[in-house]
């Protein structure tokens, strides 16, 4: 058996509360019973049979996570056939917090990371593009699109204005990222994710992210922009200052940030002024669509959710009309 959204299966831990619960009510019914009184409950209420009492709890549990698998598209798979991969899906992320508007790089390096971003978009063939703008939140800027005039009006908008919160958090932006991609991702197609930061220090974010990409095969490319040199952050009202009047200085670092990109499985790439490296992250993610161009599939996908579904509403019509008192001349283990 396999699954056309298993994303979904993570809710049949819903099963084991309703499980829960099911004891919790029987094991109820019986104490109350035994309160009444040994043979005077005998004389008020009619016995129960305890395997009754069971079978149609778990009728209803069964029930409940058959309707749970059913979301998830079960199918029954035959076989193995090759399939060729449809291009990739390329999720463009682009850091537009506050320090991207330092003037280090012409004319600043939010504009430099623009730059590099529309070349790589417009290199690509088969396949789709979104794009995510992140600071401190996120926000789908674009989602998964053929549309290239469209994409690139509105990487143009993209300013530190349309994020209230500010800073870099890097792991709520891969979060997001992978996400959009596995959201409305094609059959068969390679997910990429390609990064524009000028790389403030938040390597721990990097960490917990890398086992994320490798366990779901996502390739990274990390364009880093501006210099080694601090740079000082325009705002309206003029440089950016702490709260003690200081002028707060912004530098970049690519070895660091590089030996983090490095660290969760991505490829690195410094983007200055006389050397643009939207080139070379093309090739890069041309040879990985190449590379991966065939895959394995089952040859024969038969849907049965309608199945589960079905049994799931017998199982629960069954539980529910099922009586938990003993059939008169019928022996059993009773209460």
């Amino acid at each position: 058996m396999c699954f056309a959204r298993p994303d979904f299966l993570i809710f049949l831990w819903l099963v084991i509360p309703v499980i829960a619960l099911s004891v919790f009510g029987a094991r109820r019914k019986l104490k109350a019973r035994r309160k009444i009184g040994g043979a005077a409950s005998s004389s008020i209420l009619p016995r129960i049979d305890l395997l009754k009492v069971f079978a149609r709890r778990g009728m209803l549990c069964l029930g409940t996570g058959l309707l749970i698998l059913s979301i998830s598209g079960p199918e029954l798979c035959n076989g193995q056939r090759p399939l060729r991969r449809k291009g990739v899906d390329v999720v463009f992320m682009l850091d537009v917090s506050n320090s991207m508007l330092a003037r280090d790089v012409a004319p600043d390096r939010l504009s430099r990371a623009k730059s590099e971003l529309l070349q790589v978009s417009r290199s690509l063939g088969e396949g789709r593009k979104a794009l995510l703008l992140f600071a401190g939140a996120s926000v789908v800027q674009c989602p998964l699109t053929s549309d290239q005039d469209g994409f690139e009006t509105l990487l143009d908008m993209a300013s530190p204005d349309l994020i209230g919160p500010q800073g870099t958090d890097y792991r709520r932006a891969f979060e997001t990222a992978i996400r959009l991609g596995n959201a409305d991702r094609s059959s068969g197609s390679e997910m990429v994710l390609v990064l524009a930061s000028d790389g403030e220090d938040h390597g721990q974010d990097f960490e917990d992210v890398a086992g994320v990409l490798k366990r779901q095969g996502i390739h990274l490319h990390a364009i880093g922009v501006g210099t080694g040199e601090p740079a000082a952050i325009p705002m309206p009202d003029g440089p950016k200052r702490d709260r003690q009047g200081q002028l707060v200085m912004t530098r970049f670092r690519p070895d660091v940030f590089g030996a983090m990109v490095r660290k969760a499985g991505g490829n690195f790439y410094h983007s200055r002024p006389e050397a643009p490296v939207h080139d070379f992250v093309s090739s890069d993610i041309a040879a990985e669509a190449a590379a991966a161009r065939w895959i394995m599939v089952p040859a024969q996908r038969r849907p049965i959710h309608r199945e589960c579904i079905l049994a799931a509403i017998l199982l629960c019509i069954a539980g529910t009309a099922m009586t938990d008192v003993v059939t008169p001349g019928k022996r059993g283990t009773t209460v």
